[in-house]
């Protein structure tokens, strides 16, 4: 089972780890959502530190002087170690924890959702751009990504880009795409008016949504809509 406990951060450093990861995180940030997501479909036994990326204690800028978030600290004999890029981390969680694999076994398949998931950053930059500008642009590179992405589940004939269950591309799409689900927020008709343009993205998503390791980590399309609406504009870039 699972196990992870939620501090936030302060002054002083905090113990080294024995038998667990760390990760440190940034509340409402995806990227760190794509790393609590494989954390759990690894059963890995971890801890979340939390941080406010305007208040950055100082050994954790020495330890971190690019200040990538999020971060995974590693307990090693060696000492403990630190991984940063959560596509870096993901995929370093699937290979070190082999239960429940999440790439394919098909070195072509999964490099084909290596370059998928660098597709997936068009859309994360409409994100942004939709987000920061009240809602008022970005929208043409979401549904420019989203086609893409309409056509390869189509193509693969499968409940998921993983199969007949999720697998690593499924979830590291998919902090951006519930996020994404605020929409319905600012225009509902406008919104459900889309769902025919990707139908099988939709009924995908309406899969993920009931996903149990999905759920653990969820937030509704209010309280996304609620948070980014009232963001901080200067801190923004660790959110999206």
């Amino acid at each position: 089972m699972t196990y992870y406990q939620t501090k936030n951060i302060g002054v002083v450093p905090p113990p080294h780890l024995s038998d667990k990861l760390r990760l440190y995180h940034v509340n409402m940030n995806p990227y760190g959502h794509r790393v609590l997501l494989i954390l759990e479909a690894k059963r890995a036994k971890y801890e979340i530190y939390k941080l406010d990326p305007l208040k950055l204690p100082e050994w954790f800028k020495e330890k971190n002087p690019r200040l990538k978030i999020p971060v995974l600290e590693i307990p090693t004999e060696q000492g403990d170690k630190f991984l940063f890029e959560s596509v870096v981390i993901c995929d370093y969680l699937d290979e070190m924890y082999t239960r429940n694999p999440l790439h394919s076994t098909d070195p072509y398949v999964k490099a084909q959702d290596r370059l998928l998931i660098e597709r997936f950053n068009e859309l994360i930059k409409g994100s942004l751009e939709c987000f920061d500008t009240n809602f008022a642009f970005g929208s043409e590179q979401i549904i420019q990504t989203l086609d893409i992405f309409e056509k390869e589940l189509a193509s693969r004939g499968t409940n998921y880009f993983g199969g007949n269950r999720p697998g690593m591309l499924d979830y590291m799409i998919w902090p951006w795409i519930e996020r994404l689900l605020l929409l319905r927020c600012v225009n509902a008709k406008k919104f459900d008016s889309k769902r025919s343009l990707f139908p099988n993205f939709a009924d995908w998503s309406d899969q993920m949504q009931l996903d149990d390791i999905v759920k653990k980590h969820a937030h509704s399309p209010m309280e996304y809509f609620d948070y980014y609406k009232n963001a901080r504009a200067h801190c923004m870039g660790y959110y999206l």
